[in-house]
């Protein structure tokens, strides 16, 4: 598969392709890529790519490494569950963290789970597991997942309902959530919900299908 690049122009270029708002042409950066999902740009310029059956690529100097991120945690690919989002925490280049959100097998299934680690050479290091959907299930639809630090510096972690659209109404299941949590993983004081019996305190709203778009208010 390959990874296309969008160009807006302001001026008339062989094979533009015209829209409603713009015109733009479709640049084809790098081939050989599985599924891609996500990516994050590096400050160096290198591109982060994730490929859902569980790989993490490197673009650099608009050529796709051949060798993928090593020291990745084991991750379930089954239906739409796989590697999922990436993105850099926003004091990257004084801290180096690197977050990613995949879909994870343990006690009655999978869910999405999230984790940092600092890429060292072509090895994630120091990887720590900040979440984990509670509960697991047989489901191989609805994972999420989007990962978007807020300006309040907050993670904010888009999750599907699994399939199961009653599971996001409850408040005791993660399922069909933005789930908000600090950069280390630990809960906000201020979160809706932290002070109520039963609820999940990482959950910040409640009631979604499958958030697979997560975006800031500039």
């Amino acid at each position: 598969m390959a990874l296309l690049l969008l160009v807006f122009t302001a001026t008339p270029r062989a094979e533009v392709v015209s829209s409603e708002k713009h015109d733009f042409t479709l640049e084809t950066l790098v081939t050989g890529l599985e599924y891609p999902w996500a990516l994050e740009f590096l400050p160096d310029g290198r591109m982060l790519v994730t490929e859902k059956v569980g790989r993490l690529r490197i673009i650099e100097n608009g050529r796709l490494l051949p060798e993928p991120v090593g020291g990745l945690p084991p991750i379930a690919v089954e239906g739409q569950g796989g590697l999922l989002d990436v993105a850099l925490d926003p004091d990257f280049e004084n801290n180096g963290w690197i977050y990613l959100s995949f879909s994870a097998a343990g006690k009655g299934g999978t869910g999405t789970e999230v984790i940092r680690g600092r890429l060292v050479n072509m090895r994630l290091e120091a990887v720590q597991t900040l979440f984990r959907l509670t509960p697991k299930s047989r489901s191989g639809r609805h994972f999420g997942s989007r990962l978007l630090f807020g300006t309040d510096g907050h993670l904010y972690i888009s999750l599907g309902d699994r399939g199961d659209r009653p599971r996001a109404q409850d408040l005791a299941d993660h399922a069909g959530s933005l789930i908000r949590i600090h950069a280390d993983g630990s809960v906000p004081d201020d979160n809706p919900f932290v002070k109520q019996s039963g609820a999940r305190p990482e959950i910040y709203t409640y009631g979604n299908r499958n958030i697979q778009g997560l975006d800031r208010h500039p």
